[in-house]
């Protein structure tokens, strides 16, 4: 019988490769963290490896070996991400919301603008003055305690009492079927009395 035949590459990887398997796959492992892809990259190197032309050149085949490892551990996470791209339908089958308002919201809007205007000017002189300089200009209501000559505590009670006001003439109050919106003219005149 005849001995088998082993080629200089196979007795290249037999002393320089084969020695330093288990550190191929610790570091595998610890590249793609399963036990089964690790094994499989490092076999994957392994034919890699006998497919070189220039095999006998490599200084250093232990580090060789593990940049392989790394590259391909790498090529199979990218692999791994590929998303399968789904076509777009057509734009014409998309419902896209439409935010802009419609003619109902824009008159509707406008119309509880003018009563919110009216019931500003509707409010004591005191109140509203506290109010709009307050919520309107963002004045500190130290700033206009200051310019009406009042304490801020005051300032404070008027814009209160202006703020209540103005949300119960907004309220809507049924009246013998009537919405009543504006005040009755004798809180207007307790409210000067008040304040």
């Amino acid at each position: 019988m005849t001995a088998p035949h082993v080629r200089p590459i196979d007795r290249w990887f037999i002393d320089e490769v084969l020695p330093h398997e288990r550190a191929y796959l610790d570091y595998a492992r610890r590249t793609v963290r399963n036990d089964e892809e690790a094994g499989d990259i490092v076999q994957e190197v392994y034919a890699k490896l006998f497919t070189l032309d220039g095999w006998s050149a490599i200084l250093n085949p232990p580090g060789y070996v593990m940049r392989m490892i790394h590259n391909q551990a790498i090529e199979r996470i990218r692999q791994a991400r590929v998303v399968t791209m789904q076509p777009m339908p057509a734009p014409a089958h998309l419902e896209i919301a439409d935010d802009t308002p419609d003619s109902f919201r824009i008159v509707a809007a406008r119309v509880q603008m003018e009563r919110v205007q009216t019931a500003i000017s509707n409010l004591p002189d005191r109140c509203r003055i506290a109010l709009v300089r307050r919520r309107l200009a963002e004045e500190t209501p130290r700033q206009i305690a200051s310019d009406l000559g009042i304490s801020v505590s005051t300032f404070e009670k008027r814009l209160a009492r202006a703020v209540e006001l103005l949300t119960h003439a907004l309220t809507p109050h049924e009246r013998g079927g009537e919405e009543a919106s504006d005040m009755p003219a004798e809180t207007g005149m307790r409210e000067k009395v008040l304040l």
